[in-house]
């Protein structure tokens, strides 16, 4: 059995992974990733289908925050197209944009009175200056305090769906942290698809003479007295037996747990996890046309809907995602449920009925050719974010991802950090050298 000695392993290479290995490998530790598809990139990535590029799971990643800083620090080009992080709310029949100047109250005061209004924002305003509300709420019970207006909670209802999950499940209090996070934030797509941005970040690693192996299963993480020890893996049939100082995980908290042995970690660790990690189910349907179904360069949302369902046209930002002459419309929605199961053929049929009943070409000139559905061990998120912290009860093992994702914004900014702070985690404790 061969044996190969590295500083750290990372296994899977989602965007908590590679920029977990991109800065320790810049930082002169002998770093390996191992990821067991032929693509990298996770939920982070894009596939080419019928002409079209396609995304694993994140459309658009926020421009000038933490992830962008990563890129720059290792040397990773970041190519993104601005992308218009507008939203618009279709409520009784209208679209009504939210304003740029004003915002909410403007938006607002277009269906409650002057006192309605001023009730609503006085909540708002001591969510974000005093306190924010409790996590045993949802968004929608935490309103109905203040509000019964339809229309109003509808404007809600489309902010919450914007962040992927349902009004009545969202924690009031990580919604109020996501719209102060979300404050002057811009985004960007990449016009040539997530993979192209995500083998970036590989290409640094490679520079540094690590190493980045696809089609390479992780068998097991190896543990000794509550310690990790390396990685076994599986590579071109052969299984190898990897040491290493430090092992950290992008395959979720679920999966890091079968891989290492539930009987090596402390019980409170496994309490924590099985209360607190609930996946994140979500909904995307790719539409092709030979227009465009929606001409607003933004995110169109249905509030009123069977399911809260948000639009994007992609190919008006990027072209490139649609072949010569198409365009590409995603639609979004969360299920019946975002932290339950569901039957996906059920789900997926009342959204495609709610486009039907809101885009009047769409029986005649759209195509579904693909439905995903992000659930199970392949969410949209593997938890809200403050659910477990990055380490482990065993010694040097970590977890990076959004299933270990600290307060900070949905998605892949959460993924970045949980990186970074395992990194200088890392520095601090081990120096780079393998031994």
């Amino acid at each position: 059995m061969k044996q190969e000695k590295y500083d750290v392993v990372v296994i899977g290479s989602g965007m908590g992974g590679l920029c977990a290995a991109a800065l320790l490998a810049h930082q002169g530790y002998r770093t390996l990733v191992v990821e067991k598809l032929p693509l990298i990139g996770g939920r982070a990535s894009s596939v080419e289908y019928k002409g079209f590029m396609l995304s694993t799971g994140s459309f658009y990643v926020e421009t000038g925050g933490i992830v962008e800083a990563i890129f720059r620090e290792v040397g990773a080009d970041f190519e993104v197209r601005p992308f218009p992080v507008r939203l618009c709310f279709r409520i009784g029949g209208k679209d009504y944009e939210l304003p740029e100047k004003g915002g909410l109250r403007r938006l607002l005061s277009l269906f409650a009175d002057n006192v309605e209004t001023e009730k609503i924002m006085a909540a708002l305003r001591r969510a974000f200056a005093w306190k924010e509300p409790s996590s045993s709420l949802s968004v929608q019970d935490w309103l109905l305090q203040y509000t019964h207006n339809e229309q109003v909670l509808a404007v809600f209802k489309g902010l919450v769906t914007f962040q992927c999950v349902n009004f009545h499940e969202m924690p009031a209090n990580e919604f109020i942290r996501q719209l102060k996070l979300a404050q002057g934030a811009t985004a960007g797509v990449p016009p040539k698809g997530f993979s192209t941005l995500m083998k970036q970040l590989a290409k640094a690693i490679e520079a540094d003479h690590r190493e980045v192996w696809t089609r390479c299963r992780a068998k097991r993480i190896l543990v000794e007295d509550e310690v990790v020890r390396g990685v076994a893996v599986e590579k071109d049939g052969s299984e190898l037996e990897i040491p290493a100082k430090v092992v950290i995980s992008d395959v979720g908290p679920q999966e890091t747990l079968t891989l290492a042995g539930s009987e090596n970690f402390e019980r409170g660790y496994l309490k924590e996890l099985r209360e607190k990690v609930w996946p994140v189910s979500f909904i995307g349907l790719a539409i092709a046309s030979d227009r465009p179904l929606i001409d607003y360069p933004g995110v169109l949302v249905l509030t009123e809907a069977r399911r809260a369902v948000s639009m994007v046209c992609s190919s008006l930002t990027c072209p490139e995602l649609a072949p010569p002459g198409k365009h590409l419309l995603m639609a979004y929605s969360a299920p019946g449920s975002s932290f339950l199961p569901q039957r996906p053929e059920k789900e997926i049929e009342l959204v495609i009925q709610d486009l039907r009943d809101n885009l009047p070409r769409f029986d005649r000139e759209a195509e579904v050719f693909h439905a995903s559905y992000w659930q199970g061990d392949w969410p949209i998120y593997r938890a809200l974010p403050g659910c477990l912290p990055q380490k482990t009860s065993v010694e040097n093992l970590y977890n990076v991802g959004d299933g270990v994702a600290p307060l900070a914004p949905l998605g892949l900014p959460g993924c970045a950090e949980s990186a970074r702070i395992v990194v200088e985690e890392v520095r601090q404790r081990i120096k780079p050298g393998a031994t």
